[in-house]
């Protein structure tokens, strides 16, 4: 059949260029190791002992949570966490926010209870000291009190008048403690009970494969142009052979051999790099089938609407480097608008199911992602297709 004889030409031609197995085979290697090994330590999540903070509390309320308050700061598992210090006034304590004397200070309004029990907005200030990191665990535990106390003014507001009066009747108690529950909520915790994260070699490892799959394309492309250029395309076209077996024959030369790419890759990662790709090898083909099949469609595309080699080059290495960039695979984006974008390129979708595979996740959870993925892939076919019967391969 012509397909398969121009099939396996185009794959011996490729056989022959020795900087093209360089490139596709060595340099994604290369580039793995590198990033993998340099940006190690960005990957790493490691447990850490929590220092207590210092705390200077002006507390100006002598209400009815004012009680509850003190002994929510005495718990034992409070003091673990922060170490209270009661300060007179409010310059004060940032005075000794200045001099390194506190790390954090609370200032608890005259009025905090008494709206509180009305029903109305009552609020605290809190004022930052110097270290982030300590600002936050005073923020996040303090912050569990004002949650009971929401919680409590929603039942009054719902109930009425009647639930504060029974509030403050109940706050005369000893043993009323409105905050007993909240205390509860703080505890210390572990990062790295469970190995649910990737390594920064698995990350490269997927989005190094993703990005020179998709550089497979534009070597398609490139060999579907020089057809036109060497003039060899009209010599093939006056064979009784259909332009569409010709371009076909081409393209499933090159999905061949980025298939023997992608299974060289990971298994060379497997081997020297020691990477962990799960157990379900089955999607994972599935994944860089799609990345293919989206490669491909692209080269017919790009080539289609080109019209150099130069051009198809340039054109095939800005969308691929933006959507890597973007996907996150160079480095991973924080939160933001570049990483929202990022979610409609196919690099993004194509590393979130190899990660959900190395990881080991549900079956559901990959099928989402690849479902995503298929989404693309069928688009960027669909719409080759489309091109192709309006402009077809010629010269």
């Amino acid at each position: 059949m012509p397909i398969w004889i121009i099939a396996k030409y185009e794959i011996l031609r490729f056989m022959r260029m020795r900087y093209v197995l360089i490139i596709q085979f060595l340099m994604p290697l290369l580039l793995i190791f590198i990033l993998g090994s340099a940006l190690s330590g960005a990957f790493k999540i490691e447990d850490r002992t929590l220092k207590p903070v210092k705390v200077d509390v002006v507390q100006s309320d002598s209400g009815v949570l004012s009680a509850g308050f003190k002994s929510f700061l005495s718990t034992p598992e409070l003091m673990k966490i922060i170490q209270p210090m009661n300060i007179q006034s409010r310059d004060e304590a940032v005075k000794r926010l200045k001099s390194g004397d506190s790390e954090f200070a609370l200032v608890i309004p005259s009025d905090f209870s008494s709206r509180v029990l009305e029903g109305e907005e009552a609020e605290w200030e809190m004022i930052l000291g110097q270290d982030y990191g300590q600002n936050l665990t005073a923020k996040m535990t303090l912050r569990s009190f004002l949650d009971q106390v929401n919680y409590m003014q929603s039942a009054i507001i719902s109930a009425g008048p009647g639930a504060a009066e029974l509030l403050q009747k109940q706050g005369s108690d000893s043993s009323f403690n409105p905050t007993a529950e909240a205390s509860s909520h703080v505890r210390l915790g572990k990062l790295t009970s469970s190995n649910s994260n990737y390594t920064a070699m698995q990350y490269y490892t997927a989005s190094m494969l993703v990005m020179f799959l998709l550089y497979s394309g534009m070597g398609a492309a490139l060999g579907l142009q020089g057809e036109k250029e060497r003039h060899t395309l009209s010599r093939l076209n006056a064979m009784p052979i259909h332009e569409y077996q010709i371009l076909l024959g081409k393209i499933l030369g090159n999905m061949f051999s980025s298939i023997v790419q992608a299974a060289l890759v990971i298994g060379a990662t497997i081997l020297f790099y020691g990477v962990d790709w799960g157990n379900d090898f089955f999607h994972l083909f599935l994944v860089c089938l799609l990345i293919i099949v989206a490669s491909m469609s692209l080269a017919i595309l790009i080539m289609l609407a080109a019209k150099s080699s130069k051009a198809i080059s340039t054109t095939f290495q800005m969308i691929i480097l933006a959507m890597t960039f973007l996907s996150g695979g160079f480095t991973p984006l924080p939160e933001g608008l570049l990483q929202r974008m990022g979610e409609f390129t196919l690099n993004h979708w194509a590393m979130q199911s190899m990660f959900r595979i190395m990881l080991g996740s549900d079956a559901a959870i990959i099928g989402h992602h690849l479902l995503i993925l298929a989404g693309i892939s069928g688009g960027l076919l669909l719409l080759s297709l489309m091109v192709y019967r309006k402009a077809g391969y010629h010269e």
